[in-house]
């Protein structure tokens, strides 16, 4: 299974895709709410995603780039690089 990413607020799914962004596991764009997962492939797009010539460590880090940005996250730079994601922290408004 492909690492994935999914975004719930108030018991809904924002935007969901795995970070192939290909159609290995069903899907290959953002699905959840339509204004959102609207928003966020276009800004995934934009960065050049999925991109045929890049491997998928690199699209893996592009997209969460996009997610930190498109969502207003911090994500602990040193476990992205090299360990884990357990979680995100939020960035304090």
């Amino acid at each position: 299974m492909p690492p994935q990413f999914t975004c719930f607020k108030d018991g809904r799914v924002l935007a969901a895709f795995n970070l192939h962004l290909d159609r290995s596991w069903g899907y290959d764009k953002a699905d959840g709410d339509p204004a959102t997962a609207t928003r966020l492939q276009e800004r995934l797009t934009a960065a050049g995603l999925p991109g045929p010539e890049r491997d998928h460590r690199d699209i893996h880090r592009a997209a969460l780039g996009v997610v930190e940005e498109f969502f207003g996250l911090s994500l602990p730079r040193e476990v992205i690089v090299s360990g884990s994601l357990p979680a995100v922290v939020l960035e304090p408004a």
